[in-house]
């Protein structure tokens, strides 16, 4: 079996990375990783902008596209964006190597735009990232009620904090 992705997903690796930068992102990362797996593990097997799909012998499968375009469209990540885009490139291409860049032929890149699609060598990480987002989510929820519970002696209280973390968790607008 491989490593568990989680220690990965806590590790700063590259150093080119500042410690509050790094802290940043993961604290993105937790909070909308498991919406950018989606969109990644959603479109690696769709040719965007193409007629064709794999009945016709398409020699390549998925989007081939800007940082921008794997970021789902929410009204929170309209405001994030820079740091989502961020995000993508240091631990989604650089650190997790999910994403890699795109090699196209310049006529079917006549902007010479970055484009990015997903490692298929890398795809078995998707579904461990979203378990490691959800450890994360548990653990966190977890330890604020123990403490509410430990700091009010109230249960309903406890169950009422580990409410408001299950809604930041779920609703992203």
């Amino acid at each position: 079996m491989r490593e568990s992705v989680f220690g990965l997903l806590l590790q700063r690796q590259h150093t080119q990375v500042g410690i509050f930068t790094w802290l940043k992102m993961l604290l993105l990362e937790s909070y909308l990783g498991e919406q950018l797996v989606e969109m990644l593990a959603n479109t690696s097997s769709f040719s965007k902008g193409t007629p064709n799909d794999i009945a016709f012998n398409i020699p390549t499968n998925g989007w081939k596209a800007e940082l921008q375009d794997f970021i789902p469209s929410t009204f929170i990540n309209k405001f994030l964006k820079p740091h989502i885009e961020q995000l993508l490139l240091y631990k989604f291409k650089n650190h997790y190597n999910i994403l890699r860049e795109a090699k196209l032929p310049a006529k079917d890149n006549p902007h010479g735009k970055d484009l990015y699609e997903l490692n298929p060598e890398k795809l078995y990480l998707l579904t461990e990232l979203k378990l490691s987002y959800n450890t994360i989510w548990v653990s966190l929820n977890l330890a604020v009620d123990i403490v509410v519970y430990i700091a009010t002696k109230d249960i309903t209280m406890a169950i009422l904090s580990g409410g408001v973390i299950e809604f930041i968790r779920r609703f992203k607008w």
